[in-house]
């Protein structure tokens, strides 16, 4: 009879292999499949809590923006999850995923987020803080002084008029019509940079190129400036700091938009909310 008892147990041995009655470790029998997507998101907004003041659910609402799990892999009692940015691919960013490992904790459902996958290579989830944070601080600043030079650059712009002005005073032995007018919108270009108050930046900007456009025409007005070298040296200066400050509002624009992609980038997506790096908008459009 033992024979057949033996059988017996070998047909049901096999049976409950087939059937996933018998797991592959203790561990993972204790934690069943292995954690839910839900799970996946908590337990990435836990990890990204500790390290801020931002809410666990505002973390997980701002994850679910930027990235989707696509597969939850368990082996030896871990779990491998291959997540998806949500971002498009575009001209510098080619949309892609990565892994990231999960483990098992004391209490019941709940797991612990351990390493994450940068370039085919795991890092423990420590070291995504502190990296994250270098770059993304690098990038946000890249629009701050893309600002910065855009403002420089409207200040000379002003300059620059003024030297055409002068120099037309100085040949026509009388003001300008748009010496006045000039005066005043780079006057208050300046009380606005100063206070940083973007809309009346753009504002009073507007009024600076509109009081240039009269400066510009002079030439058409007065034939002896427009036989004079000088002064039309000095037009094709102003011309291109114009130029310049174009070139500067499209940078600014690109850099704004850059940092706006990195933040939605793997690794840093995961973490870009929680250390407080969010979307920016720009300031001014490109013309």
């Amino acid at each position: 009879m033992r024979p057949v008892i033996s059988l017996s147990f070998g047909i049901v041995v096999l049976v409950a292999a087939s059937t996933g009655l018998v797991r592959d470790s203790p561990t993972a029998s204790a934690q069943g499949t292995g954690p839910t997507k839900d799970e996946i998101y908590f337990s990435l907004a836990r990890r990204i809590n500790a390290q801020s003041e931002s809410p666990v659910s505002a973390i997980v609402n701002s994850l679910g923006e930027v990235i989707e799990i696509q597969q939850i892999v368990m082996s030896e009692g871990k779990a491998t999850v291959v997540v998806k940015e949500l971002a498009p691919s575009n001209a510098r960013s080619t949309n892609r995923s990565i892994r990231l490992v999960f483990v098992p904790t004391d209490q019941k459902d709940k797991w612990l987020w351990e390493s994450f996958e940068d370039n085919r290579k795991f890092y423990p989830v420590e070291k995504l803080f502190p990296y994250a944070k270098e770059r993304l601080t690098q990038s946000r600043q890249v629009t701050d002084r893309a600002w910065s030079a855009l403002l420089d650059i409207m200040s000379k712009e002003g300059e620059a008029a003024v030297k055409v002005v002068t120099t037309a005073k100085a040949i026509l032995k009388t003001d300008p019509a748009p010496l006045a007018p000039l005066n005043l919108a780079r006057s208050a270009l300046g009380e606005a940079v100063k206070g940083k108050e973007v809309e009346a930046i753009l504002n009073t900007h507007r009024e600076l190129v509109a009081a240039i456009e009269q400066v510009l025409a002079l030439a058409d007005n007065y034939a002896e400036l427009k036989a004079n070298d000088a002064f039309l040296r000095l037009v094709d200066e102003l011309k291109a700091v114009q130029a310049s400050r174009a070139s500067m509002r499209t940078a600014y624009v690109d850099a704004v938009a850059a940092y706006n992609d990195d933040i939605r980038r793997l690794p840093f997506a995961l973490v870009a909310y929680g250390m407080e790096f969010t979307k920016v908008d720009a300031k001014i459009q490109p013309e």
